[in-house]
């Protein structure tokens, strides 16, 4: 397969590409600064994978790769829209630009790609799309409300895309990692603005902190495995959620009505 997966400097990003190309699969990797490409060539020597110059969010840079990756091969067969930001802060904090910009990259960019590759796999009338989103796009904590909004709106452009594909052969699959020990909690963890030590969020921001500081963080490779099966999988589901107590939080969402899903939250969190 001709697979496109976004964001691999690093993270599941890089992962899914390197263990796509070890499946067999060749490989296009995008990356925002393709000057930041080594960690990814040492991961992929000798395997069919190639750095391409891709910001997700500029319109010339999408099509210039999916045209080249049909040049090249005559056909795509698989896009992995793995790049992702988040942004921390209670939504009252959130400042315009800030949340604008987590929809940019992580549901218009997500959109524009999937329609850039579209037209191709629908006259191929097969190919698979593969879009990571989180199980904040099942519900949302506390303090990653713009986040939680961003792959909500994810997964049901997903949901849709799925219903629309369906007669054309193309699948469309959601992936939703709950907490993974990438760099999103590290060199890629924004936070808005206006969070400070002070103020009415204060409190409750050091509480959720507390509560990230010590949750338990799957392995990443899962998330890359789980991608690569799904790329020759010929009859996935819509929706696979993976990582620690993953599978209580899913049953819990389907067993209890808000309100008792909100104690625990409250529980969790504590306020």
């Amino acid at each position: 397969m001709i697979v496109l997966v976004t964001g691999c400097r690093s993270g599941f990003g890089l992962l899914i590409a390197v263990a796509a190309a070890r499946a067999g699969h060749t490989v296009y990797a995008g990356l925002r600064d393709l000057e930041t490409r080594g960690d990814l060539e040492a991961a992929a020597a000798g395997l069919p994978v190639i750095p391409v110059q891709l910001d997700v969010c500029d319109p010339e840079q999408r099509r210039a790769v999916v045209e080249r990756i049909v040049a090249e091969h005559g056909r795509i067969d698989a896009l992995v829209n793995n790049a992702g930001i988040a942004l921390g802060g209670f939504i009252e904090q959130l400042g315009e630009d800030e949340l604008r910009r987590v929809f940019e990259v992580n549901v218009f960019a997500a959109w524009a790609l999937m329609r850039d590759v579209l037209p191709h796999l629908r006259a191929q009338r097969s190919g698979v799309i593969v879009n990571i989103s989180s199980m904040a796009g099942r519900g949302a904590m506390p303090g990653l409300g713009g986040y939680a909004a961003s792959k909500h709106a994810l997964e049901g452009m997903s949901e849709a895309l799925r219903h629309e594909m369906r007669p054309f052969g193309v699948r469309v699959v959601l992936v939703e990692p709950g907490p993974y020990k990438t760099d999103i909690f590290s060199r890629n963890r924004r936070i808005a603005a206006a969070v400070s030590d002070s103020g009415p969020y204060a409190a409750m921001q050091e509480k959720v902190e507390a509560v990230f500081a010590n949750a338990e963080f799957g392995d990443a490779q899962e998330v890359a495995d789980l991608v690569t099966r799904l790329l020759v999988d010929p009859n996935p589901r819509l929706r696979y959620p993976l990582g620690p107590r993953v599978r209580a939080r899913v049953w819990m969402e389907r067993l209890l009505p808000f309100e008792a899903r909100a104690k625990v939250i409250k529980k969790i969190v504590g306020f």
